[in-house]
């Protein structure tokens, strides 16, 4: 049976339709156990739950089948977490194979990390991922890797988790395939079908048999997981009812322009017609340093297709200014630290604080200077007891009570003069950071009012740019299609540049 496709450009809701779809299969009486959502990460299958759940009064578990494939294949094969080779068990794995390893598996069953083991790993996955041979995969790109090395390595994982009954997260989806399994669905949704790699693909195809109907949703032109495995040929290629959502309630016209003539590029893709979001004409900015563009307010995203222009050019630039941002999830100043210094200023205060919180400023003093030596613990005190700065002084072995930054000698230079910094300018410190850096891989479904594109690759993505343009073209259209009010393009200053902005 053909599915009905839904093709979503950017921001026109796609994981909404298939929501839709799934209480209009609720409203009809399909028990919810019955239908299947499966996305390439958590966060589709969690929204469409929740949603479905708040307006059917259900629970989380009446939903047995909203998730993502691998973690279906995990519960439906039996395993339990002591059988997957990842975290300890694998750096135990790098110790036998003789390999030097920084791995860790990626919610979407990637492996990452940059050592040469690192590299021999994903080389072996992504060869089981895309159904070919380890010297196929090699004789595509052989990552400046010694070929009897990678089979080494190969042949040795493969004997390892035999022997000792582990499985991987590719091993997952293979098994589920050989076990002939079928889970009894009537409606099954697939979303973010762009990203899903053959076996996922298959694996769609097997849970769609005796199916009342099935759907899929996705875009090609925002496909941009092919290095890590995504077969996007399948998309292109599905044959089914079609429907376009033509709508979008994020990009503004003059920014869809500027996306449209980077994707417009691309020939093997879906043609898709959609409109700029309603009343919204949008602005395009260009800046020849990542310095002249105006950080000062509002929610930015900050969008880098290598890490390292992030490190060397953006960072730096946001701690000279006391811009406080965010980055992989974590504040650019330690939440940890900043506590620590607010409950220095209580004592200064004549406030009181515990001798735990006393026990952490004590950290950042170095013995000799900010307390007396033998007192960095607080010996003969309970974490509990209540303490202030003229009990440290008297009792507690404390020496100073000057600001923070000379109090606490043993706090950073770099680090007190970016938070001295980011209180001058105002920064709320305490709140979710408005400003946001990412990769523009890591930013996939993000979006903001103002999205920065830095136009510089690093070496190694530069070259693979010019074997495979399309696929670095979908990677900038994703880029610039974040952006709901403004797009500010910072042209580097070497000759590794996006070409088609």
């Amino acid at each position: 049976m053909q599915p009905d496709i839904i093709f979503g450009p950017p921001g026109c809701g796609k994981t909404t339709s298939l929501i839709n779809r799934v209480e209009s299969a609720l409203a009809r009486g399909i028990p919810p156990d019955r239908i299947g959502y499966f996305s390439f990460t958590r966060r589709a299958a969690q929204e469409a739950v929740e949603r479905a759940c708040s307006k059917f009064g259900l629970h989380r578990t009446d939903f047995p089948y909203f998730s993502t494939f691998h973690s279906m294949c995990f519960k439906q094969l039996g395993i339990n977490y002591q059988m997957v080779l990842s975290g300890k068990k694998l750096r135990e794995f790098a110790h036998v194979a003789k390999i030097r390893i920084n791995s860790r598996w990626s919610e979407d069953g990637t492996l990452t990390g940059f050592e040469t083991g690192d590299r021999i790993l994903f080389m072996e996955n992504l060869a089981r991922v895309r159904g070919i041979t380890l010297e196929q995969q090699y004789r595509e790109d052989d990552d400046n890797l010694p070929w009897e090395e990678v089979k080494r390595v190969a042949l040795t994982l493969a004997d390892y988790k035999k022997q000792l009954g582990f499985v991987d997260f590719t091993d997952m989806l293979m098994e589920y395939l050989r076990s002939g399994i079928r889970l009894r669905l009537q409606e099954l949704m697939v979303d973010e079908t762009q990203d899903l790699s053959l076996l996922q693909w298959r694996i769609a195809q097997r849970l769609s048999e005796g199916c009342d109907q099935w759907a899929v949703a996705g875009d090609d032109d925002q496909a941009i997981y092919r290095w890590a495995g995504a077969d996007v040929d399948q998309l292109i290629d599905l044959q089914g009812n079609t429907n376009v959502l033509g709508q979008s309630y994020r990009v503004p016209r003059v920014i869809q322009k500027v996306a449209q003539s980077v994707i417009g590029q691309v020939h093997r893709r879906r043609e898709k017609l959609w409109r700029a979001r309603e009343g919204a004409e949008g602005e395009v900015a260009r800046a020849a340093r990542f310095i002249d563009v105006d950080c000062g307010e509002g929610e930015i995203l900050v969008l880098a297709r290598n890490a390292y222009v992030l490190n060397e050019q953006v960072e730096p630039e946001l701690r000279q200014q006391g811009i406080v941002f965010e980055r992989n999830g974590r504040n650019s100043i330690d939440a940890d630290l900043l506590r620590t210094i607010q409950d220095w200023e209580k004592l200064r205060r004549e406030q009181m604080v515990t001798v735990a919180q006393a026990r952490k400023i004590y950290k950042y003093m170095s013995s000799g200077h900010g307390i007396k030596r033998g007192f960095k613990t607080l010996p003969d005190k309970e974490d509990s007891e209540m303490v202030s700065l003229a009990d440290l002084k008297k009792t507690g072995g404390l020496l100073r009570d000057e600001p923070w930054h000379e109090a606490m000698d043993m706090i950073g230079k770099g680090d007190v003069d970016y938070i001295r910094a980011a209180r001058t300018r105002g920064e709320k410190l305490t709140k979710k950071p408005r400003v946001v850096l990412s990769t523009i891989h890591g930013a996939k479904g993000g979006q903001a009012d103002h999205v920065v594109l830095m136009k510089e690759i690093a070496w190694r993505s530069y070259n693979e740019m010019l074997v495979k343009p399309e696929d670095e073209m979908r990677v900038w259209y994703v880029g610039a299609t974040r952006a709901k009010e403004k797009l500010s393009i910072v042209e580097p200053s070497t000759k590794n540049a996006c070409p088609w902005l």
